[in-house]
């Protein structure tokens, strides 16, 4: 099981994902010792978050950014799956799952496909959206949404959309992932549904 099947198989425990659960997540080595505060959020869901990282499988070395700003940038090695993975949710459970990886690649179904068993299944439900979320400007982040099936039971949805870094940096790929199927997410960004 790869890492990322792992802590979405927690995000799908029956009882709910309690916090605690993700401690020991394989393969995830978590920068947050505990949940977080979130200070940018007043919303119910979204009042705390943990934040590590994580290895996506199907990935090779690259030239990533070195986290240094203005003159001291550079950049380093490291391999392409290595991902920031944020936890997000509620006082005392997490309702979604967030992926940053460097290089905004929106070939979204393939990089997940590879993240899973052969007996899962990643169906697109929904793309070429017409605006980006919340505003009414015109869509750039290519988003697409994916119906994941783990197992006939076990089904989270997710959401891939990219931010090219325009002379900034190489850009980013973000997978949103929740158990609920984005719906009014989809109606609002005007995506046309598969």
């Amino acid at each position: 099981m790869s890492p990322l099947e792992g802590v979405l198989d927690l995000l799908l425990a029956k009882d709910g994902a309690a916090w605690s659960t993700f401690d020991h997540a394989a393969g995830v080595q978590w920068r947050d010792p505990a949940p977080q505060d979130n200070p940018d959020s007043n919303a119910p869901d979204n009042a705390r978050y943990r934040s590590g990282n994580l290895l996506l499988a199907g990935f090779g070395v690259v030239e990533v950014p070195d986290g240094k700003v203005g003159a001291e940038a550079g950049t380093k090695q490291a391999n392409e799956g290595e991902v920031g993975v944020t936890l997000n949710g509620s006082a005392d459970q997490v309702r979604s799952v967030t992926l940053v990886k460097f290089y905004a690649n929106e070939d979204y179904q393939q990089v997940l496909q590879r993240q899973f068993g052969p007996g899962a299944t990643v169906e697109p439900i929904a793309g070429q959206c017409e605006l980006d979320y919340g505003t009414t400007a015109e869509n750039t982040q290519a988003n697409q949404f994916f119906k994941l099936s783990l197992t006939n039971t076990k089904i989270v949805y997710a959401e891939g959309y990219v931010d090219d870094g325009g002379n900034q940096g190489p850009g980013t790929t973000t997978f949103e992932f929740t158990t609920s199927r984005p719906t009014q997410k989809i109606a609002s960004m005007r995506c046309k549904e598969s």
